[in-house]
């Protein structure tokens, strides 16, 4: 775990509403599942990978008044027809990682211990941004770091 700053990026994918009451909570995770086999059965970041400016898969876990809005895509600075595109602002943020298994599993696991095992009440989450990057390109044998945006 580190603390580091980031630049602002944009990110080019899709978006979902998944409704609930915080940042966090446990029912999210088979709704993000379900988003990202959509997206996979549609080819989405197969089409966006080559306009990605890193090679790497992210969600953004943008807190909403009504649960969380979940962006799944790539860094890239063009504007493609069909997917929104979504700018996030320079934070410094908390990152974590892991590996060794499915990506949803170990996001899960990063986003529980932030949450619930008390590292949020000694660095503060801001309410921003929240990523979720892939490193490796494999969901099934993943590589993962997990970017909360801190006070």
């Amino acid at each position: 775990m580190r603390n580091q700053k980031r630049n602002s990026f944009k990110l080019v994918g899709r978006s979902v509403l998944i409704k609930g009451q915080k940042v966090h909570e446990p029912s999210y995770s088979e709704q993000k599942t379900e988003f990202y086999t959509q997206l996979f059965e549609e080819g989405m970041l197969k089409n966006l990978m080559p306009y990605s400016l890193d090679k790497k898969g992210y969600a953004l876990i943008i807190p909403h008044d009504k649960g969380i809005q979940y962006y799944a895509g790539v860094i890239s600075e063009t504007k493609i027809d069909g997917y929104e595109l979504v700018e996030v602002p320079e934070q410094k943020y908390y990152v974590t990682e892991a590996s060794s298994d499915k990506s949803r599993v170990l996001f899960d696991q990063l986003e529980d211990s932030y949450f619930k095992n008390g590292i949020h009440e000694s660095i503060a989450y801001n309410n921003g941004i929240i990523l979720e990057v892939l490193l490796n390109g494999n969901p099934q044998n993943a590589e993962v770091e997990l970017w909360i945006p801190v006070k």
